[in-house]
């Protein structure tokens, strides 16, 4: 609050906790995780992200991001009529890793749902054999081929991942700028599945980091602070803090309007080693393992 000034909450008049320009509105401790429930609620049925008795799978770091996913969906399961599991993938990044699991497990014991772990190093590498300049191509890759193949192998409808307005908009400017405008139905959402793909939703995707960080320090969950030690800094966030600060509401506004556009699936083919969807004879993970695993050729 600017000046030492102390507002009043909204709901209960107790005092806020935070004041959130965008919906020009002070909020309480107790008061906000509920009021943040309900908009992700709301836009989960808006979109048409959830479908009533689908299985979903949702992607868990332990990050802030992947904790207010899976606290939300869980406390939304029951009146949408869906049921939740959390999949967490061990990518074998030394203490971060380590940690990055155990805050998994507390946090779906808290939240009494079923926590599916894979290991990336039962695929025969870990995200420490990747060379620097290469890993965020090569961990996004794997994170994407795993997901995808235990949720089809285990009878998932849908994949939902935290991504959250910052990531989806700062990945737009980036791609926009690259000229991949194909990209932007990739982050829509809901993306349907085809084939051997199955499907993802993004429920998150009109929340800010903001929001999410706030949902899961009043909500009391537990979540890993630290950041991925081989994350790289991503300028164009700062470009949209900034903005932002000066003309409220921008991320969100930008990102309902992003997806308009609808771009049918381009050919495809199998991979002739795992038999995963992929656009060229060898998909990139099998590509990977071969590349970076424990029994590549000298």
């Amino acid at each position: 609050m600017k000046g030492g000034e102390t507002k009043k909450c909204r709901k209960c008049r107790k005092r806020a906790v935070v004041s959130l320009k965008t919906y020009k509105i002070s909020l309480c401790d107790t008061c906000f995780p509920p009021f943040f429930e309900r908009l992700v609620e709301r836009d989960v049925k808006k979109y048409k992200i959830i479908k009533e008795d689908e299985r979903v799978l949702a992607a868990v770091s332990g990050g802030k991001d992947s904790v207010a996913l899976l606290s939300t969906l869980k406390a939304i399961s029951s009146s949408l009529n869906f049921h939740i599991e959390a999949l967490h993938i061990d990518l074998g990044i030394g203490e971060y890793s380590r940690k990055s699991t155990e805050i998994c497990k507390k946090l779906c014991q808290e939240l009494e749902i079923e926590l599916n772990t894979v290991k990336l190093a039962e695929y025969g590498f870990t995200i420490s054999d990747v060379s620097t300049k290469k890993v965020c191509s090569v961990c996004g890759n794997a994170k994407r081929y795993i997901f995808n193949r235990f949720a089809r192998e285990n009878g998932f409808d849908v994949i939902a991942t935290g991504h959250n307005a910052d990531d989806i908009l700062a990945n737009f400017f980036k791609n926009w700028l690259s000229g991949n405008r194909w990209w932007i139905e990739k982050q829509s959402p809901r993306t349907e599945g085809f084939d051997r793909v199955i499907t993802r939703i993004r429920p998150l995707f009109l929340r800010t980091e903001k929001e999410n960080a706030i949902y899961v320090l009043t909500r009391h969950l537990p979540f890993l602070a630290d950041e991925c030690p081989n994350a790289p800094q991503d300028r164009w966030k700062e470009i949209i803090y900034e903005i932002e600060a000066k003309i409220p509401g921008f991320k969100q506004n930008f990102v309902r309007n992003m997806f308009k556009e609808k771009k049918e699936v381009s050919d495809f083919r199998y991979c002739s080693i795992c038999g995963e969807v992929s656009t060229s004879e060898i998909c990139q993970f099998c590509r990977n393992i071969m590349k970076y695993g424990k029994n590549r050729e000298a």
